[in-house]
């Protein structure tokens, strides 16, 4: 892999360099403010393995978290290996009065800007800094132009944020995590949108831990199945205890486990009623959000995890449970045709029946659970380790500076 700045190339832990390659990873938010989901995680993981590489990444963001704000202190600060500053926040969701003056700086310090997230003034903010500096940018969307996405939280609204941003947009290169988000690019932005792809990353522990966690499984008479991310209609849970009851019916009954934060508090209460009504209550259990050892024994336990959203430009779950060598079942509405074509899971339609249908096989076939959870964790290994996709994201950067 080669390292290049102002023009130099040098091979990576071979010749010296004049100077790192530096980066500016600009986000609305960054951990640990997890409540955000998946993209605080993934800029979390990238960052971590940017700088152990030998870039020169820091993190610019704020202190939202939420209704509150991180207790964390002022000016630059190292967190695992990477120099973040976290800027007040003056009102919710993510105004940071300083942001503007110091993103100019930071960015006229390094070679490529990185931003994070579509619709927030951060962004935005992050966008103008860049120009003015005359750094190019490389943009992640994570999702926000999906159709789902475009479509919820005012279509209207958001046409307008579009309109106003695209003379800085089209300047930018844009980082799809999956060839379905990179469709998704290209039907806002044009077939001709300069576009990357590169997954997500996960941490993966050694063989050894993962058997163990998978050893303290409980027997159990029938399939677990877990379900885990935020309680939104966007994830399309519905569906999945409908089919939760179709097996029922047909007498493979499964033990239901869904686990995440309530983001939709109303959807989350019909969740509660649907299994009420299917007299599904003894075997559907929620959970509160899961994170650290809590998630991953969580999945570990589980025999097989279900993606079944309308729409995910990612979703890290899926590499999360891979690499604990727990198979996956995911939608059509989701970028993983690799379950399939790997024999690691199952990708089907997002109907109840179809749904049903996957987790039938694989309730008949317990063999079947453990081979795809082999083939799981090496194709994780393979594709999807934050080291793998770190050297992907560092040759992109090479590029975009070099232009």
């Amino acid at each position: 892999m080669q390292l290049r700045h102002d023009g130099v190339d040098g091979e990576h832990g071979s010749q010296a360099m004049k100077a790192p390659l530096r980066v500016l990873h600009l986000t609305p938010a960054f951990a640990p403010a997890y409540r955000y989901g998946g993209p605080i995680r993934s800029v979390e993981g990238l960052v971590k393995e940017l700088a152990v590489a030998g870039v020169d990444v820091r993190v610019l963001t704020t202190d939202a978290d939420g209704p509150n704000r991180l207790a964390i202190p002022r000016g630059w600060h190292e967190r695992d290996g990477v120099q973040v500053r976290y800027l007040p926040r003056l009102a919710p969701p993510d105004l940071a009065p300083e942001l503007l003056w110091q993103a100019v700086v930071a960015s006229r310090a390094c070679d490529v800007v990185h931003i994070t997230a579509l619709f927030s003034v951060p962004s935005a903010i992050g966008l103008a800094a860049a120009r003015l500096a005359g750094v190019p940018v490389v943009f992640s969307p994570r999702g926000a132009l999906e159709g789902a996405a475009l479509a919820s939280g005012g279509i209207k609204r958001k046409q307008l944020w579009l309109r106003a941003l695209r003379p800085l947009l089209d300047r930018c290169v844009f980082h799809a995590t999956s060839e379905q988000e990179l469709e998704s690019v290209r039907a806002v932005f044009g077939p001709a949108v300069r576009a990357f792809v590169i997954p997500n990353g996960t941490a993966v522990e050694p063989e050894a831990t993962s058997t163990e966690r998978k050893a303290k499984r409980a027997p159990r008479p029938q399939l677990v199945v877990g379900a885990l991310g935020r309680i939104h209609p966007i994830k399309a849970l519905h569906k999945l205890i409908e089919a939760a009851a179709l097996l029922d019916k047909r007498g493979l009954p499964i033990e239901l486990r869904i686990a995440g934060p309530e983001h939709v508090p109303e959807y989350a209460d019909k969740l509660r009623r649907q299994v009420a009504e299917l007299g599904l209550k003894s075997s559907v259990t929620f959970l509160p959000e899961l994170q650290g050892e809590a998630k991953l024994d969580f999945l570990a336990d589980c025999d097989l995890l279900c993606l079944c959203s309308e729409s995910e430009n990612f979703g890290n779950v899926v590499v999360e449970a891979l690499s604990l060598s727990t198979p996956v079942v995911a939608s059509r509405g989701t970028p993983w045709q690799l379950l399939a074509t790997h024999e690691c899971g199952a990708w089907v339609d997002n109907a109840p029946a179809s749904l049903a249908q996957a987790l039938a096989e694989f309730a008949q076939d317990p063999q079947r659970l453990v081979r795809c959870g082999e083939r799981g964790r090496a194709l994780v290994l393979q594709q999807f380790t934050w080291q793998a996709v770190a050297a992907r994201m560092i040759e992109q950067y090479q590029r975009v500076a070099a232009d």
